[in-house]
């Protein structure tokens, strides 16, 4: 879940941004304005209004924020600060100058909503760096960016809008960063004026955090769209909010087998394929002989079945009969899935540690290993593989087929953990691979026991369904796609231990997967007896994330929000984040741009059938134009970062190349999805590829981003620079480029250049077609 609904931003919020909305102009500053020396230049703020301006070392004064309110009362001014009572308001300014930063602390009496800073003058803008998942370039004068970033980014919290807190404004010959240190209730949005973007944010000061503070840094710096990200990383450092990789690993050992492992989710959905079945004409007679028998486990899979199930079967059965008798592939997999389905009902299942929601990870396992592999032995024995090698998903056919493809790393993860308890024998052969075994987990919606159309990690117990947040208006927030509600991380916290112990218990897990928890979504919480400000609700989430680390689980998470960053080591949906909401083609089945559903149950087409991207689309989520490595610069040594699950690596068939070149640019791995019936297909193109990323990401993945060049004016030949001196250059276009010094870049390819190596040169095209 990325977009929060925006009726839950608060009315007072709303109501500061939409003053924007008539525009800003720029600021006039009274004549008793504080003027603060930085080493870069000279600040002038107005006191009574917080309009903002700046004048580099030689340069012209520029405006920079425009005046939050109608002019205030100021008094108790001093060098570091002053009172400032406006509209019934009253807030306490400080101000330092920090390095190249100007820093402003500003704290309200009260509950108020302050609608600064907003960005001034933004004819004088020529591009914006925003950290839009890894980052975006922005002209701004793009008229096609205005039209999408007005509609992507209407007002939100800051925290979710951005995965950093921080933008980028270039000006004539310096660059302006706005960072946030303290992004909660920090409200976020994109509005226009004259024709060209504008950057706002609105602070809530709320009863549920009094006397926090909303600190905001202005740094000037050179006229480089990485400036930002390099600022925002110093002051990571200096502040003792930056934790490397390095320190990940070693804390947990397990963090170093991520260098060069591809994100390889596994689709089984149930305990057998349909090649665990070796006779299928036979099987199907058998079932047919003994459906009315109550003694043998046909007949109790046939009393277990739903309509649908035997009405696959009524079928089959015809399909099977005479000595010309056979049956098809469809129907194969229609029979898998009945039989997959039935029989957690037709072979019962001794309780263990039952928990809330009808779990019971101990449970499962003992099944899938006991009674469930006893019962279909004993009524099919010869007709069906040996049950150590059942498993269409996480598999030990699958994982012999990783490592005959030459994989030696991987993350391997299940989309349901129910796939690893059914499979233990390919749990114990993938971490003896060396690859890195993980379960899809999350704890953001919880839905009541009743709830039709639920999904297995939403059923937490009827007491989490009912604790869900309430806004200030005393409204429950609902929960992911409409359904339950958003849990509170505070009243989830000793449940989601127990849930992630036993499923990591149970399975075998070395990694684990919490889905919500680092995208940014954040709550304050206003139910009574539970009061819990968005601050408070970012810690419990952290809290989540590193008592799974505690466990010895190498921990990742959706989106990889600079607020969770320390305590995660991999990111999904941070390349590529979610964008499918905003193209309606991609929802139309008769679209060519339909990007599929969750159907087939084992690989549903949404994951696994490739499609084009809509033309007009690839500007703002694929064109490396108009992308920015802002996230890589920042915490490259820190997180390792993927794309989201729903936009993996192979997933838009027109971008391969693209793809594929960004991803050994920016140092960041591919993410695919797997299952039996598609390796055939994939498993070649994933592994020539491996042979190209897999050394390279092993060498610098613990390394900063230390540049990153745009070497021709079109912005399509690229380079960047990693901490132990490996440089990537990347020719995007269709046709060879000319590097400078001499030397021609192929199409669409990569020259990989480290110190103690000869260089190498990678036609992509040649690699994932």
């Amino acid at each position: 879940m990325i977009g929060r609904m925006i009726d839950i931003v608060s009315r007072a919020a709303l109501a500061a941004l939409a003053m924007l909305l008539c525009g800003g102009g720029l600021p006039v500053l009274a004549a008793d304005a504080v003027v603060i020396a930085a080493p870069a230049g000279t600040f002038r703020i107005d006191p009574a209004t917080l309009a903002v301006s700046f004048r580099p070392a030689g340069g012209d004064e520029a405006a920079l924020a425009v005046p939050a309110m109608d002019p205030g009362q100021v008094t108790d001014r001093t060098s570091q600060g002053w009172r400032l009572a406006a509209g019934g308001d009253a807030f306490t300014i400080e101000t330092a100058v920090e390095g190249e930063a100007l820093r402003l602390s500003i704290r309200s009496d009260r509950p108020a909503t302050l609608a600064w800073p907003q960005t001034a003058d933004p004819a004088a803008i020529t591009a914006y760096a925003m950290p839009f998942g890894e980052g975006s370039y922005i002209p701004a004068d793009d008229p096609a960016w205005l039209d999408w970033l007005t509609r992507r980014y209407e007002p939100a919290g800051l925290t979710e809008q951005l995965s950093m807190p921080f933008w980028t404004e270039l000006r004539a010959g310096v660059s302006i960063t706005w960072l946030v240190e303290t992004p909660f209730n920090t409200w976020f949005a994109v509005v226009e004026e004259g024709g060209r973007p504008r950057p706002v944010l609105a602070h809530d000061f709320t009863r549920l955090a009094p006397g926090a503070p909303y600190v905001v840094r202005i740094v000037p710096g050179p006229a480089d769209p990485l400036a930002g990200a390099k600022a925002y990383r110093a002051w990571l450092q200096a502040s003792g909010g930056f934790v490397s990789l390095a320190d990940k690993i070693a804390a947990l050992p397990d963090v170093a087998r991520l260098g060069g492992a591809p994100h390889i989710y596994l689709w089984g959905k149930g305990p057998l394929k349909p090649e665990d079945v070796l006779q299928w004409r036979a099987f199907v007679r058998l079932v047919q002989q003994k459906k009315d028998d109550p003694g043998h486990l046909a007949g109790r899979l046939w009393q277990a079945f739903d309509a649908e199930g035997r009405q696959a079967f009524e079928e089959a059965f015809k399909e099977a009969a005479g000595t010309g008798g056979f049956v098809s592939a469809y129907s194969r997999a229609a029979l898998t899935r009945a039989v997959n389905d039935a029989l957690r009902r037709a072979v019962p299942t001794a309780p263990v540690d039952p928990l809330p929601g009808g779990h019971d990870p101990a449970a499962e396992a003992a099944w899938a290993a006991g009674p469930l592999r006893a019962a279909l032995t004993e009524a099919f024995g010869p007709l069906l593989a040996p049950p150590e090698r059942w498993g269409g998903g996480l598999s030990l056919d699958t994982v012999a087929a990783l490592r005959n493809a030459g994989l030696t790393r991987a993350w391997l993860g299940v989309e349901d953990w129910r796939d690893a308890l059914w499979h233990p024998e390919a749990v114990a052969a993938a971490k003896a691979a060396g690859y890195l075994v993980g379960a899809y987990d999350s704890y953001g919606s919880a839905h009541p026991p009743d709830l039709p159309d639920t999904w297995p990690t939403a059923q937490m117990g009827a007491d989490l369904a009912a604790a869900g947040y309430v806004d200030r208006n005393g409204k429950t927030v609902t929960g992911f796609a409409g359904r339950g509600v958003y849990a509170s991380a505070v009243a989830a916290e000793p449940y989601a231990r127990r849930r992630i112990a036993a499923v990591a218990k149970a399975a075998g897990l070395d990694s684990l997967f919490l889905d919500v928890d680092a995208t940014g979504l954040v709550f304050d919480d206003y139910a009574p007896g539970r009061e819990t400000s968005e601050a408070q609700d970012a810690e419990a989430r952290r809290r989540r994330l590193v008592y799974a680390a505690s466990l010895g689980l190498v921990v990742g998470s959706e989106g990889g929000s600079a607020l969770f960053a320390p305590q995660i080591a991999f990111a999904h949906g941070m390349t590529t984040q979610p964008f499918a909401w905003m193209v309606p083609e991609m929802k139309d089945k008769a679209s060519p741009y339909y990007r599929g559903n969750y159907w087939p149950p084992e690989s549903p087409s949404l994951y696994f059938s490739p499609v084009k991207l809509k033309p007009e689309m690839v500007r703002f989520v694929a064109d490396p134009r108009f992308r920015l490595p802002l996230y890589e610069i920042a915490r490259h040594d820190s997180v390792v970062t993927s794309h989201h699950w729903e936009y993996g690596s192979l997933k838009f068939s027109d971008q391969r190349e693209t793809t594929a070149l960004l991803q050994l640019l920016y140092g960041v791995p591919p993410l695919y999805h797997l299952n039996a019936a598609e390796l055939d297909r994939d498993l070649p193109v994933i592994a020539a590829y491996d042979q190209v990323f897999r050394p390279l990401h092993e060498r610098v993945f613990t390394r900063p981003m230390t540049d990153f060049a745009v070497l021709l004016p079109d912005r399509l030949l690229q380079r960047s620079s990693f901490g132990d001196g490996t440089t990537v250059t990347v020719n995007f276009d269709a046709k060879p480029r000319a590097l400078p010094g001499g030397a021609t870049l192929p199409a669409q390819s990569a020259r990989i250049e480290a110190a103690d190596q000869p260089p190498r040169t990678v036609e992509i095209g040649k690699v994932v077609k």
